[in-house]
């Protein structure tokens, strides 16, 4: 997958339920399903051009709700902390036994179940 599917689908896992039906039907087939845009013409009866206009509009939607919320950034920012605390974590157990290291075992799961 390259960067910019990557980074559109991670906006839509995110804003998706903000766009209208028929640009999150057009976004699921192009990006989801990986037709191309005359696959969709098809199936929609409507024009290529008409629908890169839907996704080209979808995506700058997207992008927008982006930069006035950064709900992804401080997601991407959440993550990596917690790969550093899971990184401490893992050298704590290392060290640890008995009662500590079931406590760094509790707080290790207890940081990938917030992870996801």
């Amino acid at each position: 997958m390259d960067n910019k599917t990557y980074e559109l689908t991670l906006l839509y896992d995110f804003f998706g339920e903000l766009l209208t039906d028929t640009q999150r039907e057009y976004f699921e087939y192009y990006y989801s399903d990986d037709l191309s845009l005359g696959e969709i013409s098809q199936l929609t009866g409507v024009s290529r051009q008409g629908v890169r206009g839907v996704l080209l509009r979808a995506e700058r939607l997207l992008r927008e709700y982006e930069a006035k919320t950064h709900v992804v950034e401080r997601f991407r920012l959440q993550g990596a902390k917690i790969d550093g605390i899971l990184s401490d974590v893992a050298r704590l157990r290392a060290l640890a036994s008995g009662e500590t290291l079931e406590l760094a075992d509790r707080i290790g799961r207890g940081l990938c179940e917030l992870k996801g």
